[in-house]
């Protein structure tokens, strides 16, 4: 994203508009029983554990199985790396969006989705929160969200890719909490040592152990009032999580070599660019641990999912280099829209960086970077990643579809625009479709 700034100064002028969202929500039942959850635009879990959403009493649900969210394209179910799978007909899936009446498993437990009709929803959210900026709706819904719980004390999990800013939204829910005037300080997990990552965390006295010739309050102490964030979270080990727990349930610290207590008063921010649900369920990661910091979650989206934001984004790059007049043309703008961009906004800064090294005037010379993404583009095809992202889009569009018209041939293939035959052979790649008829899963 942007670069940092003085977000106790420009957060709270930043003004917010407001946005249209047409949200298809719906409900999800257990089938044959009464248990059931309505889906909003708040993520929610299903699964095994009585801290989700919707809890599914059945051995072959996943502890934190599945995630549903409202959507302006529907209902959006996500498998969460569950170890039996979420199915709908014989087909298993890792996302979909339900917009009609059907049926879909989670393990052997059968759930029915019941829309509801659209509704509008208004967002009031600014283009901007502390570094970040954008204006698409993938950004407008986590802005808002942002918007609303920085003012807390809850505790966050921060998730995205490499490169998408994770630390400057922590830097920015600080800035726009009452904890602004106190302390933010980082800990990056993956670069402490088991060995230290103790004392570092809560302290030690002197003497403790070999080479701890001084006290050493450790990073609860000095965030005491303010902002702790944890980055890459998911790298700490097992005996430290059960620590990590009892002092986020405590607000106490002990810090080794004493058996003496301390009081702290810190609000806790988690970042991490892998999925810690799927820790969860694969066993490397606490379940209540999770969900004491997961008390609200928020993601970064890739650049990849928000590419219409690349004028805004170059412009406020250029803006800081202190360069603003630069212009860049459109087709170099239509190959940057087409990049995959593995390094997010961190690799979109570093290749304005390096094309204004080979600019003049007014115009930002690009050729350069571009053929370095064009070369790498056509090795990704080389590789086959044209092939099977074209399989998964077709696996989505399907899948969608049969859901919607839960199965009808004739209806999928003229919403598909497609001829019949066409349409049964990639349903039946699939796994949807059989000489017999579509498939049910259970019947």
């Amino acid at each position: 994203m942007a670069a940092d700034v003085d977000a106790d100064e420009t957060f709270p002028t930043v003004p917010r508009e407001t946005h249209v969202l047409s949200l298809r929500g719906g409900r999800i039942e257990v089938v044959g029983e009464t248990a059931s959850v309505p889906v909003g635009m708040d993520r929610l879990h299903i699964g095994r554990s009585q801290r989700c959403a919707l809890v599914l009493d059945d051995p072959t649900v996943s502890n934190v199985h599945a995630e549903v969210q409202a959507t302006p394209r529907g209902v959006h179910v996500v498998d969460l790396n569950s170890l039996n799978g979420t199915f709908i007909g014989e087909a298993s899936i890792v996302e979909v969006y339900l917009t009609g009446l059907c049926e879909f498993y989670c393990g052997e437990k059968r759930l029915r989705f019941v829309p509801e009709p659209a509704h509008d929803i208004q967002i009031k959210a600014p283009e901007r929160f502390g570094g970040l900026i954008g204006k698409t709706p993938e950004m407008v819904e986590l802005f808002a969200k942002l918007q609303r719980y920085a003012s807390t004390s809850m505790s966050m999990v921060i998730q995205g890719e490499t490169g998408t800013g994770k630390e400057l939204v922590a830097q920015a829910i600080h800035a726009a909490s009452p904890r602004r005037d106190k302390r933010f300080v980082p800990v990056n997990c993956a670069a402490m040592a088991d060995t230290l990552l103790e004392s570092e965390l809560f302290g030690h006295v002197r003497g403790a152990f070999t080479g701890a010739d001084r006290a050493n309050d450790g990073v609860f102490v000095e965030a005491d009032g303010g902002t702790l964030l944890f980055d890459e979270v998911g790298e700490m080990r097992a005996a430290m999580q059960a620590k990590l727990l009892r002092v986020l349930e405590n607000q106490e610290v002990r810090p080794v070599g004493t058996g003496r207590c301390r009081k702290v008063n810190v609000r806790t921010l988690f970042a991490t660019h892998v999925d810690l649900r799927h820790a969860v369920n694969r066993g490397t990661f606490r379940e209540d641990l999770y969900f004491r910091m997961a008390q609200v979650t928020v993601e970064i989206p890739p650049l990849r999912k928000r590419v219409d934001d690349l004028p805004l984004l170059i412009a406020d790059i250029l803006q800081q280099l202190e360069r603003p007049h630069m212009k860049v043309d459109e087709a170099s703008l239509s190959v940057l829209r087409a990049y995959s961009w593995p390094g997010n906004v961190r690799q979109l800064r570093t290749i304005v960086q390096a094309a204004l090294v080979e600019s003049d005037g007014e115009h930002l010379v690009l050729d350069g970077a571009l053929d370095g993404m064009a070369t790498h583009a056509e090795s990704e095809r080389r590789s086959g990643m044209y092939d099977e992202a074209k399989r998964d889009f077709d696996r989505r569009f399907y899948t969608a579809l049969h859901v919607r018209f839960r199965g009808n041939l004739s209806q999928i293939a003229k919403a598909a625009g497609k001829q019949r035959v066409t349409v049964r052979a990639a349903l039946r790649a699939l796994g949807l479709h059989d000489d017999s008829g579509p498939t049910n899963k259970g019947t």
